[in-house]
């Protein structure tokens, strides 16, 4: 059978026809992609714009990450002519230091709740913002990739109901050379903070830090590993002795009877699928 420029077999749906598959399924309102600014998600919201239905990018602002990919977010969606909608974790009344200072810093024990106070209250307010009556449906386009990892591998479906959210992964097939190959291709900038330190950066609540990663960030942007230190001295004063780049001690855990919130084998939310990465 004949292939297409990534391999695939003809006939085998590429990302607009799934676009098209779930509008013929759910008939959602509204088609936003969810750009945080990283190559994968360059590359969907992108291949989602060439769709006659889609409504605009949507960045979540967490307010703990690097400003460079926020600006190389705005001035992307300037160049393509995309309609751009930033919500902010601020604006939820959430605050990356005000829960790192009630909890200390999460590691993967606690990334579900980091997940849920600085993403998932923005993408609750999205729905508030764009749904009109009880049944609508809104489709959110992820550059969730299913090959992104062996682990990962098949964890990751093209299309998901979930409530009144449909989560579509355009790129769902796609390998990294794909995603490289179609930024070439189209002509599209990317990113500096990713060529520079591996992934946007636009979350850096530490979840999955890894030994090294303030380091990296303090070579290429210092302003922002200035302020992690800032906070883990702050945090470290509140009486959580671990750092940024650490998780709660088994003992910690044992002594204050907590309970493991997150399970990082687990699949993580449509929003932060990659960040286990850096444990691997």
């Amino acid at each position: 059978m004949d292939k297409d420029l990534f391999g695939n077999e003809i006939g085998e749906p590429n990302g607009l026809e799934l676009i098209d598959k779930a509008i013929a399924l759910f008939q959602p309102t509204h088609i936003f992609a969810l750009f945080s600014g990283g190559h994968d998600s360059l590359c969907a919201t992108h291949l989602a714009s060439q769709h006659p239905e889609f409504s605009g990018a949507v960045h979540i602002n967490t307010g703990i990450g690097v400003p460079q990919t926020r600006e190389f977010v705005k001035q992307t969606c300037d160049d393509q002519g995309w309609k751009l909608i930033e919500y902010k974790a601020t604006d939820q009344g959430q605050r990356y230091e005000d829960m790192v200072l009630e909890f200390g810093f999460p590691g993967p024990f606690h990334h579900r709740k980091m997940f849920n106070r600085l993403k998932e209250r923005c993408l609750r307010q999205l729905i508030r913002d764009h749904k009109e009556k009880h049944r609508d449906k809104i489709m959110l386009i992820s550059g969730c990739r299913s090959q992104e990892s062996e682990r990962r591998m098949g964890t990751t479906e093209a299309i998901q109901e979930d409530g009144v959210r449909i989560w579509c992964a355009v790129i769902h097939d796609w390998s990294k050379e794909n995603c490289n190959q179609y930024i070439k291709e189209n002509g599209l900038r990317q990113n500096p903070v990713v060529l520079k330190i591996n992934k946007s950066g636009e979350c850096l609540c530490g979840a999955f830090a890894r030994s090294g990663e303030l380091d990296q960030l303090k070579e290429h942007f210092p302003k922002v590993a200035e302020r992690i230190q800032g906070i883990e001295s702050r945090v470290r004063a509140a009486g959580f002795p671990w750092g940024w780049e650490d998780g709660p001690p088994a003992w910690w855990k044992d002594r204050h009877n907590q309970k493991l919130l997150w399970d990082e084998m687990k699949n993580p939310p449509p929003l932060c699928w990659s960040c286990p990465k850096s444990t691997m």
